[in-house]
């Protein structure tokens, strides 16, 4: 939709002005995040209870997109728009449902970056698809009129053949969710679930085997106890221990302590989510902006007094802007499946998160650039050229090149921020919640900025406070600290025998042991043989071959 939203509001009302149309988009976002802020407590409060549960608020957010999505090709006025918009976002809790269900499946911290990393992939291959087919779709009685120019449907409606893609997408996507998708919340797992219930009789049928929600969820409980045992490794005490842990009666978690959410908000967490703040904004700044900015025509005067007074935009159209969009899949996909995993294996989640986040200033510094470049084509016509083609891709890239690092390690981070495990749910809640509150205000303040720049000859206004909120961020960075998710420990809770989490992290890094110990100093007896030989020994570091490493 972002591919052509800027000239279907421009096709409602002709007569209004570049400046006022990316007001009008910038307050179809801000209403769509302001009425999924509304709806996300009720909707974490649903995906957390026994009577709704997180599949059912996946359905509703899945349907009403459905809804949203056919119905916005055949709107006459910018008021139905924005009905549409708030309509979806009511009923929409999907983004901190999926996040709070990677985390449930996805218990072990050092898969958690690469179960993450499968969210902003999602994203680059929408961005890689969608754009193209949206560019191709839309307006085909006005680009194409020697074949469609007689065809009544789509001169009424120009916009609707990529509204109805977009439905498709969104039934299939439904009906892969109620079909293939188990529940997650604990008191749900072995409840009927006519769907997967519906895709196991089928199975039946097909390959002649009876597979039940029962006997996968048994399966999957083997496969993780075995997985267990390979991560402790040939160690006969501590197989002991995981084996004792794994035979405790699931009563134990069901008496687990619940954090006061007064008790939640520690330092660490305040501060993440401060960073999580700051990230919001200039990333919602450039989503709110980028493809009005390429669709505001140039500047016809040519009132420019570089470097920092310029006005107007880049001027392009629908199918030159989702080749513009689809650098951004095409360049992020291998980069998160190639690069991604080995950059954090090296580098760690936090310094990698803090190392890519430098390059956001320079992007948004940038970016506005673009309306400066010389052209091929003389105004009113489009930019077009090598050096704007040039530079459009450097930003891309450097887009890509950033947050394809820092978006996924934010939200490991936030995660991780959660000071006990009792308040995970409410941590993505909070940081959902708090995220589209400054999404909702960012979009709005981000297009009245963009307005305001545009007649003042000054249209880098918008990009360049968010360059200063980027480096803010970078600032900010420095004091975040990767927490455990079980910062504070509660009367009753089960404290695990393995190695405390910065011991942990010493020995990943092949750090000197020794200064680990000191550290977090430990009884003897509590270190698995294997810590202890090195202790003993003086065997720093550890060899790379060494099961230590492969403990955690």
């Amino acid at each position: 939709m972002q591919t052509y939203l800027f000239y279907q509001l421009q096709s409602l009302e002709p007569t209004l002005d570049s400046g006022a149309i990316v007001r009008q988009v910038a307050y179809m976002q801000t209403s769509f995040m302001l009425s999924q802020c509304f709806s996300s407590l009720f909707l974490g409060r649903l995906a957390d209870s026994p009577k709704g549960g997180r599949k059912m608020v996946l359905l509703m957010g899945v349907a009403g997109s459905f809804v949203g999505c056919v119905a916005f090709g055949f709107i006459t006025n910018f008021k139905q728009a924005l009905a549409l918009r708030i309509l979806e976002g009511l009923v929409n809790g999907n983004v901190a449902t999926v996040r709070t269900m990677v985390s449930e499946v996805v218990v072990e911290k050092r898969f958690q970056p690469h179960a993450f990393l499968l969210l902003p992939i999602s994203f680059n291959v929408a961005a890689m698809t969608s754009p193209l087919m949206a560019g191709q779709l839309a307006d085909l009685a006005g680009k194409y009129p020697e074949k469609f120019g007689n065809n009544v449907f789509l001169k009424a409606w120009p916009y609707a053949p990529p509204a109805l893609l977009s439905g498709l997408i969104m039934l299939l996507a439904f009906f892969a969710v109620f079909f293939f998708l188990e529940e997650t919340l604990e008191p749900l797992k072995d409840k009927y679930d006519p769907g997967v219930a519906a895709t196991g009789k089928v199975r039946s049928i097909l390959f002649g085997k009876r597979l039940s929600v029962d006997s996968t969820a048994s399966r999957e409980e083997a496969t993780d106890e075995e997985m267990s045992h390979m991560i402790a490794g040939e160690d006969s005490e501590l197989s002991e221990r995981e084996s004792e842990d794994n035979d405790e009666p699931a009563k134990a978690t069901k008496t687990l302590k619940i954090l006061p959410t007064k008790r939640m908000f520690t330092k660490n967490m305040c501060i993440t989510l401060l960073s999580y703040t700051l990230q919001e904004y200039h990333i919602t700044t450039y989503n709110t902006l980028w493809t009005s900015f390429l669709s505001d025509p140039v500047d016809k005067d040519n009132r420019a007094r570089l470097p920092f007074f310029f006005s107007g935009g880049a001027g392009m159209k629908p199918d030159q802007i989702m080749w513009s969009l689809f650098i951004v899949g095409m360049m992020g996909l291998p980069t998160q499946l190639f690069i991604y995993p080995r950059v954090s294996r090296q580098q760690g989640t936090l310094k990698m998160w803090r190392n890519f986040m430098l390059g956001m200033p320079v992007l948004y510094f940038i970016v506005p650039y673009i309306a400066a470049m010389p052209s091929a084509t003389p105004p009113p016509d489009g930019k077009t050229g090598f050096l704007v083609w040039f530079l459009i891709i450097l930003v891309q890239m450097m887009m890509v090149g950033t947050s394809t690092f820092v978006v996924p390690a934010q939200l490991v981070l936030t995660n991780l921020s959660s000071p006990h495990p009792s308040a995970l749910a409410r941590t993505h809640s909070s940081a959902f919640l708090l995220s589209g509150l400054v999404r909702s205000a960012t979009s709005a303040i981000s297009g009245i900025l963009y307005s305001y720049g545009s007649s003042h000859n000054i249209t880098g206004l918008a990009w360049w406070i968010a360059s200063v909120v980027a480096a803010l961020g970078c600032l900010n960075s420095r004091v975040v600290k990767e927490g455990n998710g079980h910062e504070i420990w509660l009367t009753g809770d089960n404290r695990s025998p393995k190695l405390p989490g910065k011991f942990v992290r010493y020995v990943q890094s092949f750090h000197n042991c020794y200064i680990a110990a000191r550290l977090i100093p430990l009884p003897p007896h509590e270190y698995p043989p294997e810590v202890y030989f090195h202790l003993q020994h003086q065997q720093f570091p550890f060899p790379p071959e060494s099961p230590l490493l492969q403990l955690h």
